[in-house]
């Protein structure tokens, strides 16, 4: 957290942000530990993204900062739902192969559906709005409606991950890679730049998520290159490319 000054509130609420396993577990023990962690850290990326609509919707007044906020939202939208189209259509059927239990992760997928239509209205909302006709209002009351929902589900992901532990690691693990790589083909003119800005190396005291191959060559390729397209949508972001946390720019209060 950049600040504990309440009136300058950053991404880490009002929606808590959640516990990694690798605070108490080794992930490398088994892939079901990895995989549950990765997923932690994506979530939380998933939850400064919804607290940084949330805390700036009503401090955007420019047509210029609005039509960026707008787009903000959408890219945020659209990677959020195709993570879980993703998790629904290949990577959950699979991990149920792999522990020969039909819809042990149904209960997972239920849950997207109790939030997923206030998000299609968000999606709908940031694709359709005018600058001329933005009202902050909507945006945050379709937020509250998502947020709830939304951050139960993914903390009790995690749990569901987890128990994976008794079964295959190397399959676990091999389908996670191959989701990964998928995931990976989205428009690298936002997701890269906008997942690398909703992260935060000083979380839990430091951590490297993600990954990257080559990090040091990646970073600045997407920084410099791909981030540009869109630039005025990531002064949204609550930290910049390299992952360190910095003021919102359009909040301050929550």
């Amino acid at each position: 957290m950049v600040s504990a000054d309440t009136s300058h509130p950053w991404a880490d609420g009002p929606w808590s942000l959640i516990e990694t396993p690798s605070r108490t577990k080794d992930v490398t023990k088994h892939a079901a530990i990895y995989i549950a962690n990765e997923m932690a850290f994506a979530h939380n990326a998933m939850l400064r993204g919804l607290n940084s609509i949330y805390l700036q919707a009503h401090h955007v007044s420019q047509p210029r900062d609005i039509a960026d906020f707008l787009s903000f939202i959408h890219a945020w939208t659209g990677w959020v739902s195709h993570h879980h189209k993703m998790e629904e259509e290949s990577m959950f059927p699979r991990f149920e192969e792999i522990m020969n239990k039909p819809h042990a992760l149904e209960g997972n997928v239920q849950q997207h559906h109790t939030f997923q239509p206030a998000l299609n209205r968000l999606v709908a909302y940031s694709a359709e709005t005018k600058p001329a006709d933005y009202q902050a209002g909507i945006v945050r009351e379709l937020v509250e409606e998502l947020a709830p929902s939304f951050r139960e589900h993914l903390s009790d992901e995690i749990t569901s991950l987890l128990a994976m532990e008794p079964y295959d690691t190397a399959a676990l693990l091999k389908v996670y890679r191959e989701c990964e790589a998928e995931a990976g083909k989205q428009d690298k003119h936002i997701v890269p730049p906008m997942v690398l800005g909703l992260r935060d190396i000083t979380f839990e005291g430091g951590n490297n998520w993600p990954v990257i191959p080559m990090s040091s060559l990646s970073i600045p390729i997407i920084r410099y290159v791909f981030a540009r397209k869109h630039a005025g949508s990531w002064r949204f972001l609550p930290c910049d490319t390299w992952g360190k946390p910095r003021p919102l720019p359009f909040a301050s209060e929550r």
